[in-house]
């Protein structure tokens, strides 16, 4: 977190949060998996909650099997629904990665240190 002086620093430091957060959520709003079945006779595209935005089936599949079929629909589906997991961690990894010195000790630490310096922002004459 950055050295915070005075209103000015704080509310950009608290602008570049919320643009953080901002662009996090229209990554995730954007993001879809895609998944293709082994033999290639389906493939999927997926989205938040696993909901199934597409499923194509390739025009010979109608000579498989039914269960053939089934199964080739479900793995597609499910390799889409893992390629969105993979998006949606890679959006969210900044802000849940855990860092080694980041344990909860340290994030009272910094909570303690930015109400320090609301407090002493809060007594400073000249931002009243």
């Amino acid at each position: 977190m950055p050295e915070i002086r005075d209103f000015t620093d704080l509310a950009a430091y608290a602008q570049e949060q919320l643009e953080r957060v901002a662009k996090m959520q229209s990554d995730m709003a954007g993001a879809a998996g895609q998944g293709v079945s082994p033999q290639r006779y389906a493939r999927a595209r997926t989205g938040p909650g696993g909901r199934v935005l597409e499923l194509r089936l390739d025009p010979d599949a109608s000579s498989l099997p039914v269960t053939e079929l089934a199964d080739e629909i479900v793995a597609a589906i499910s390799a889409a629904q893992a390629d969105f997991a993979t998006q949606t961690d890679a959006i969210m990894a900044p802000l849940l990665e855990a860092r080694p010195s980041d344990t909860f000790d340290d994030g009272i630490r910094r909570l303690d240190a930015l109400t320090d310096d609301l407090d002493r922002l809060m007594q400073r004459r000249d931002l009243r």
